[in-house]
């Protein structure tokens, strides 16, 4: 059963997965989107879009100044670096959100 809590963050990671794709930013919507799933485990990217994406979203802890520098140096800027950063944090991140509510779900819908 789902309370208006849960609604609630379900509309708030809608609305983020919405801004993150947005047409409003330096680097393409669709890079943006496609950074962010393949952070989520998808499809792989051209490089080095892909290097970083993928780390973001198996082990961020573990990026290296070298593969943002790649990114800053292919995007342009570090706005543009920024944006496609926060696009894998922001993949990754409700990956992991869809997957607990899932859970959470099938445990609240489970007979007693």
């Amino acid at each position: 059963m789902s309370t208006g809590t849960d609604d609630a963050h379900r509309r708030r990671a809608e609305t983020l997965r919405a801004a993150m794709a947005g047409a409003t930013g330096i680097t393409e919507a669709a890079l943006r989107t496609a950074v962010a799933a393949r952070a989520a485990g998808g499809s792989p990217l051209a490089e080095p879009y892909d290097d970083l994406a993928r780390q973001i979203g198996d082990a961020s802890y573990q990026v290296t100044d070298a593969e943002v520098d790649a990114v800053r140096q292919t995007a342009g800027s570090d706005k543009a670096a920024f944006e496609i950063v926060m696009s894998a944090c922001i993949g990754a991140g409700l990956a992991r959100w869809d997957a607990a509510a899932r859970v959470i779900a099938e445990a609240t819908d489970a007979p007693a």
